[in-house]
């Protein structure tokens, strides 16, 4: 009988390359060389990556991009290309031989793997060349509830309107999760000063009133509403699952056909919003609901950190987040960022996350 193991991976690269300033002239072409090789000592491979198609990107010429195949060698070869600064941009899903316990390929069974990549820059050196090795990891989607995409930036405006953020929560477990008594929170200097939380209703821990089926998004809107009626580039949110709401803000909008997630901070009296450009976002258990003397590491779910700078000084500490998301997520892009897989998460935002355009709450890009 033929066996089929169907293990979907995704990957996650760790280029050699060092960054670079930015190239002086544009005018000349430039040659780049990768070889894409896959080590994982658990799984017991290492080995090139054969008829894979990598994608590289620029923004300097109208966000040109070049496609190569790789060969048997794993080599993908980009000729005479404007010089530029390029961006490995990878999702491929390729079929590799099955290894058991003693490295050895089980006949007719493979296991599928989804090829990602980070968000890292290639540049040219002085005679236009680039020659590199990439490197794949392998991670599996982690169960539970997750922070699936976050969307901060606001939308294409002159008006200062960001009024249309929302957080996205996702179920990637097999089994049915609920969102009593838990909490969203925004954090500053690790966790000891939370500046918003919010509260489903319910029970922690224990509660069952509000379930989260698996595979099921949940949108958990500033405001539900559709803000294309005031900012046209904007986006549709009427019809989120949830809706921030603080009774305390009197301005503050109120969907009476969404359910709300309220403010529990005594004296708060502004609605959920985040910063445009830096911050941190956490879903918690909901256990410890006095965040006035900071929020108990061991309720935190899950803690996604976002910059839009590539010189960000990290905020939270690396046992929840080693990374960032967002570098160069600009404010008011009509850009978010969401996870590469449903579910996916190394603990590490820069690896875990991509900038989409446009926003796509309660589905994946």
């Amino acid at each position: 009988m033929v066996k089929k193991l169907l293990v979907f991976f995704s990957i996650i690269f760790a280029f050699s390359a060092c960054f670079r300033e930015a190239p002086m002239m544009y005018d000349g072409t430039m040659n780049i060389t990768l070889y894409m090789v896959f080590q994982d000592s658990n799984l017991g491979y290492d080995l090139a990556l054969s008829n894979m198609k990598v994608v590289i990107k620029t923004g300097n010429y109208d966000n040109s991009a070049f496609i190569a195949t790789t060969d048997s060698a794993g080599k993908a070869v980009f000729n005479n290309i404007p010089w530029a600064n390029y961006d490995v941009d990878i999702m491929e899903k390729v079929k590799l031989p099955y290894l058991d316990s003693a490295g050895v390929a089980v006949p007719d069974s493979f296991i599928y793997l989804g090829l990602v990549d980070t968000s890292v820059v290639y540049s040219p050196d002085s005679l236009g060349n680039v020659i590199d090795t990439v490197y794949a990891i392998a991670g599996a989607p982690s169960e539970g509830l997750k922070i699936n995409e976050i969307y901060y930036t606001g939308p294409i405006n002159r008006s200062n309107w960001f009024y249309d953020q929302y957080v996205e929560l996702y179920n990637s477990s097999d089994e049915v999760k609920y969102l009593d008594g838990m909490i969203i929170c925004r954090v500053y200097h690790m966790l000891d000063r939370v500046t918003y939380a919010f509260q489903f209703p319910g029970t922690p821990l224990t509660g069952n009133e509000y379930p989260v089926q698996p595979g099921e998004f949940v949108v958990v809107a500033t405001d539900a509403y559709d803000h294309r009626l005031t900012i046209p580039k904007s986006i549709n949110l009427s019809k989120a699952d949830w809706e921030f709401v603080n009774s305390a803000d009197v301005n503050d909008y109120d969907n009476p056909n969404v359910p709300n997630i309220n403010n529990i901070i005594p004296g708060k009296n502004t609605d959920f919003l985040i910063n445009l450009v830096s911050n941190v976002i956490v879903l918690a258990d909901g256990s410890d609901a006095n965040v006035m003397d900071q929020l108990d590491i061991n309720t935190v779910v899950d803690c996604v950190e976002y910059s839009s700078s590539s010189d960000h000084i990290k905020d939270i500490d690396k046992v929840l987040d080693r990374g960032w998301a967002g570098t160069g997520n600009q404010r008011y892009s009509g850009q978010s960022v969401e996870r590469i897989l449903p579910g996916f998460d190394t603990n590490n935002s820069f690896n875990d996350f991509i900038i989409i355009n446009p926003p796509t709450p309660g589905w994946q890009h």
